[in-house]
C-alpha cells in the first residue's frame, strides 16, 4: 500500500468514549486496518453522541461512529446526514433503577417524577428513553433526565444517588450489581432483549455515518472505511475473546478484568454480520424515534459495501 496522501485523510469522531460498543473503530485504528486501507483516520473521543453530532454538523469531523438513532432524529433543517456501515445491532444499554431507586420503582411506570440517567442530553441513550417512556404512557416531561456520561462518572451517579434511574452501559450494570442486586426494566444487552424491545433482532444500534455531501464527495474513502471496518469485524470473530480484550486499549479495562471479559464477550455477540441496513430494522429504528418514513429510508445505505 503506498503512502498516505493528504485527500486520504479522514476525521473520525467516536461518538462514546471507551463504550464496548465502538470496538470496532478502536480496534481498527490498534489493528492498523485504516492504514491497510491507505488511510490516515484521525481520531477523536466523545463523551456521547449528542456531541460527536454538533462536531459533524459543524464540520470538524467527517466521519462520525455513534448510534443510527442520532440520524434519524435531526431536525428537518439540519444538513442530510446517512449511515453507511451497521457496527452493531444494539446500543448494549439497559434501563436500570439505582440503588436509591430501588424501593420505590419496580416497573417502568413507576418512573413518574424521577430523575433518569441518560449518557449526554439529546444522545442515543436519551432517545430510547423517551421511547421506553412513550411505551407506557409517560410524557417525556413527566421524567427529568440527567447528563451522568460514561464509565465511572456514571457509575458513581447511580450508586450516589445522582438519579433514580439510568439508561447506562452493561459495564454499569455489571460494576453496580457486584455491590448487591440491580432491578432492570428494560434491557438491550443480549439479542433476546433487543428483539422484546424493539420487535426485531435486527436493529440498527451503533453505525458509522457522514453528511451526505462528505460521502457524495468521497466516495473512495467511505468504502475504505467500512472494509477497515469489515477487516476488524473478522478479526475479532476469528479470534479468542482474550486475545481481542488484550488489543483493547489498557484505559478502557478498568480494575475487574473478569467484568470486563463479560462485557466484550456481550460487545462481540451484538456485533453485525455483515454491516448492512436491512429494511425490518431500519423501519424498527424510525418507529422508535417516529421519524418521518421517507426521511427515514434517505438516513442509510448500503452502497458503499460492495
Amino acid at each position: 500500500m503506498t503512502a498516505c496522501a493528504p485527500h486520504d485523510q479522514v476525521r473520525l469522531a467516536i461518538a462514546a468514549q471507551q463504550s464496548p460498543s465502538q470496538i470496532l473503530p478502536y480496534l481498527a485504528a490498534e489493528l492498523g486496518h485504516f492504514r491497510d486501507e491507505g488511510l490516515e483516520v484521525r481520531v477523536e473521543e466523545f463523551p456521547g453522541s449528542a456531541k460527536a453530532m454538533q462536531a459533524l454538523l459543524g464540520g470538524s469531523v467527517d466521519v462520525v461512529t455513534g448510534y443510527h438513532e442520532q440520524v434519524l432524529s435531526l431536525d428537518s433543517g439540519a444538513p442530510p446526514v446517512r449511515s453507511f456501515f451497521l457496527m452493531t445491532n444494539s446500543q448494549m444499554v439497559a434501563l436500570a433503577v439505582s440503588p436509591a431507586g430501588s424501593a420505590r420503582i419496580h416497573r417502568i411506570e413507576d418512573l413518574r417524577g424521577a430523575e433518569a440517567g441518560v449518557t449526554t442530553l439529546g444522545s442515543a441513550t436519551h432517545v430510547l428513553l423517551n421511547y421506553l417512556l412513550a411505551r407506557h404512557g409517560i410524557r417525556p416531561d413527566e421524567v427529568k433526565p440527567v447528563a451522568i456520561g460514561t464509565a465511572s462518572r456514571a457509575v458513581a451517579a447511580m450508586e450516589r444517588g445522582v438519579v433514580q434511574a439510568g439508561v447506562v452501559s452493561d459495564f454499569t450494570v455489571r460494576t453496580i450489581a457486584k455491590r448487591g442486586a440491580v432491578r432492570i426494566l428494560a434491557d438491550t444487552r443480549t439479542r433476546a432483549g433487543v428483539l422484546e424491545t424493539y420487535g426485531t433482532a435486527d436493529y440498527p444500534g451503533a453505525a458509522m455515518f457522514a453528511r451526505a455531501s462528505w460521502l457524495n464527495a468521497h466516495p473512495d474513502q467511505a468504502r475504505r472505511l467500512a472494509a477497515a471496518f469489515t477487516r476488524t469485524r473478522e478479526w475479532i470473530l476469528a479470534r479468542p475473546l482474550d486475545e481481542v480484550i488484550a488489543r483493547i486499549p489498557a484505559s478502557h479495562h478498568g480494575d475487574d478484568p473478569a467484568l470486563y471479559r463479560e462485557v466484550i464477550r456481550g460487545a462481540v455477540d451484538l456485533l453485525d454480520r455483515d454491516g448492512r441496513f436491512s429494511e425490518e430494522g431500519a423501519s424498527a429504528a424510525a418507529r422508535m424515534v417516529n421519524a418521518d418514513p421517507a426521511r427515514a429510508k434517505e438516513a442509510h445505505t448500503n452502497a458503499y459495501l460492495d
